[in-house]
């Protein structure tokens, strides 16, 4: 079973969007180059081809975004409810952020959290308001934490 600490969880929030936006920063830029290209030597046709090559590599790259746009709008907002409840849990507990470690990047019901060597599951209300910790055991005793 895997386990996350807070700085791992707010360091992957940053790097998807790094990466995307990575990518299409190349293909923009890829882009500008060969359609210059084209203009300075307009008989060759493979420039204008590759420009619309990438043209259409670069509105397939935005398309993507926006789907991912709409569905990390979810998961970013899960992730911040995360962070929030651990830092709520370790002000609770009277014990650093970084003590706390949860099995999943994203706040549901069910949750298991390990507090120094302890593990409770936890239980939300219906709007996520409150949540109770219960005491559970875990079956396989083999864990990994993610710090960062």
């Amino acid at each position: 079973m895997t386990f996350f600490g807070i700085t791992y969880i707010e360091k992957q929030l940053q790097l998807n969007d790094f990466i995307k936006y990575g990518i299409t920063f190349g293909l923009l830029l890829t882009l500008l180059i060969v359609s210059v290209l084209y203009w300075r030597h307009r008989i060759q046709t493979k420039y204008r081809d590759l420009s619309i090559i990438i043209l259409l590599l670069l509105l397939f790259m935005l398309g993507l975004q926006y789907s991912d746009y709409v569905q990390s709008e979810s998961r970013h907002s899960q992730s911040s409810q995360m962070i929030t409840f651990i830092e709520n849990l370790a002000a609770d507990k009277q014990l650093a952020p970084s003590a706390i470690s949860v099995n999943s990047t994203q706040l549901t019901d069910g949750v298991i959290v390990r507090i120094k060597h302890s593990y409770y599951r936890v239980n939300l209300s219906l709007d996520q308001s409150n949540y109770t910790l219960t005491k559970t055991h875990l079956l396989d005793e083999k864990i990994s934490i993610q710090h960062n």
